[in-house]
This record gives C-alpha cells, structure tokens and sequence, in this order.
C-alpha cells in the first residue's frame, strides 16, 4: 500500500545529493537543517565544547556533509535523520578535535547560514539535568520538531486569513510554555465567548498533531504510518526523561 505521506525533505535531500547540482544540493539540505541544528549544537555543548567551539562545530558540520558527499552515499535503508546526523556528527567532531580553529569553521569556505546567534541563550535555558548528551539532543530534536510544527500550523492558518486569531491562541498551543491569558481573555481579545475560543482551540490543536505527524515524515525516509507512530512515541519519551 502507498505511504499516506508525501516524499518528505529527507528523501528529497537524498535524490538532490545524488542527481541534482551543487546549487540545488546547498538549497536543499539547508531547508531540511534549518530546523535541526540546535539539537547538534546543545549535543556539543553537553560533550563540554565552550559555547564559540559549538558554534563552529555546528556551523562547520554541515559544510563537512556536502564537502564529503555524505547523503549522496548513504544506502537506501537511511532510517531516521535523527540518527543519521547525530552519528554523522559524532564522527566530525571526532575528526576536528586538535585542528585549528579555522577548520572547524571549515578551512574559510563558504558554509549554509544558519542562525546560531541565539543559540547559547536557548542552551542556557534548558534543563541541565539529562543523564547523557544523547539524551538532551534527544530532547532538544523533539523539541525542534514541536516547534517546526506549530511553525507549519501557523503558516496555514495565516494563509487562511485566520492569522490574527492564530497569534491570540497560538499561547495555549505552544509546546514551551503555558497560555498566561485565561480563555476569557482571549475571548475578549477576539470578540468571541469563552466556548468558542475552546473550539477553535480544539480545532487546531488536532491541526497540531496532523503537522506533527507531518513534521515527523519529514524525518524519516519512506516513512510508513507505524514507523511515524514509533518515531512519536520516542519522541514523547524523551520529552518526558
């Protein structure tokens, strides 16, 4: 039976890596690691790596995954990205420990832009008390898919003229934190009864999890209904360890 999942990023970086030109190779993986570096860099930084040091690592690692080619010669059986790029990664920072630091940053070439600017802020905000750096990347990668998702959901419903309505709600749907605002607050924010605002945000919050099951596809390479359901399940726990 066909996947009820479209071909997600991952394949697609695949195909590109394998067939397309450099241009299109850059474009593609840069789309796919927008949202999952931070991940790789909180790794780094529980490894012990001073916060500039993760940010070359980080920076230069993805300039180390078009250098060598390496989606291009991965085998058909790619399994999770999430995998892929933490053991890809381990093995980096492996082959940089005692180079300059010009190396790090990739020997002065150009690499994908990425925003790191805020990264150490975000680290320091995260829950120190993860018994491994598997475990918090773990989190940080559950995390990052929460948040493209709620990303994805927001994009929809701004084209769909609700953006206005979305941003008010948006509180009671984000996966860091608590709404401060009660219900009636928002009501009358939006002119609406407390009741409605319930509604709309049950309606978006199945939206949420039909984006999160989205967000996780993306991840996976020919990714099957259980396999997602595996994925989300490992996902949940690492939030919860």
């Amino acid at each position: 039976m066909a996947s009820p999942f479209p071909v997600t990023q991952w394949t697609a970086v695949v195909d590109l890596c394998r067939d397309g030109s450099p241009e299109a190779r850059q474009a593609a993986l840069e789309r796919l690691c927008t949202d999952y570096w931070y991940p790789l860099y909180v790794f780094a930084r529980r490894q012990g790596h001073p916060h500039p040091d993760s940010e070359d690592l980080t920076q230069g690692f993805f300039h180390y995954l078009l250098e060598r080619d390496l989606f291009s010669a991965a085998s058909q059986e790619l399994g999770k990205l999430r995998t892929f790029l933490l053991t890809v990664f381990q093995r980096y920072i492996g082959d940089v420990r005692g180079r300059e630091q010009a190396q790090k940053r990739g020997g002065g070439k150009e690499l994908l832009s990425l925003d790191v600017g805020q990264a150490e802020s975000r680290y320091e905000a995260e829950p120190q008390d993860f018994a491994t750096p598997e475990a918090h990347f773990d989190r940080s990668w559950a995390m990052s898919v929460l948040h493209a998702s709620l990303n994805d959901l927001g994009e929809s419903e701004r084209s769909a003229g609700r953006g206005a309505q979305f941003a008010v709600v948006e509180a009671f749907l984000n996966p860091t934190g608590v709404a401060e605002s009660s219900y009636e607050a928002a009501a009358a924010e939006l002119g609406m009864n407390g009741e409605a605002v319930r509604k709309v945000v049950s309606r978006l919050r199945a939206k949420f999890r039909d984006c999160l099951r989205q967000q996780i596809a993306a991840t996976l390479h020919e990714p099957t209904t259980a396999q997602v359901d595996e994925e989300l399940v490992a996902l949940k726990a690492a939030l919860r360890s």
